[in-house]
């Protein structure tokens, strides 16, 4: 195989990662506004409430969650800017779907103002949370913020 047919190879499978984890992240809200849609039409106002709150996390999230589904990526490569990008646009259409709705299905200005805020301050939340994962507390809490004064070595 020559290095130009694994580079191509290597694209189309990069390309895929980013279109599976688009799907996932689309089947999850899918999933919460199914389950939204659930619990309206049977009058239960707790599994209601529980869809929408699921439908704001995977909609605001949406971004993060798409990078996240696509699977890992060792820099910030190509594969996760257009992840990025275009989970970004589905991300904000639907935060802004869910704006409208909880507005009385009526646009107002503000929505395209606080669309955007709530993407970007939940996937970087979510984004900062992934990269934290798995990490004991104290490594956590020495690596952000700083501790006390270190002591001397034994014999000095």
């Amino acid at each position: 195989m020559s290095a130009r047919e694994k580079h191509r190879i290597g694209r189309t499978l990069t390309g895929m990662l980013a279109v599976r984890g688009l799907g996932i992240a689309f089947a999850l809200f899918a999933a919460a506004f199914a389950l939204h849609i659930v619990g309206g039409a049977t009058d239960q106002r707790w599994l209601f409430g529980m869809a929408v709150a699921l439908i704001y996390l995977t909609a605001t999230g949406f971004p993060a969650i798409a990078l996240f589904a696509s699977g890992p990526a060792p820099d910030f490569g190509h594969k996760s800017q257009v992840v990025l990008a275009i989970g970004g646009v589905a991300g904000l259409t639907f935060t802004i779907g869910a704006l409208w709705a909880a507005n009385g299905r009526a646009f107002d200005w503000w929505q395209f103002l606080v669309g955007p805020l709530l993407v970007l301050l939940t996937s970087t939340l979510l984004l900062t949370a992934r990269r934290f994962a798995g990490r004991p507390a104290r490594a956590i809490a020495t690596s952000c913020w700083p501790t006390a004064p270190r002591s001397k070595p034994r014999g000095s």
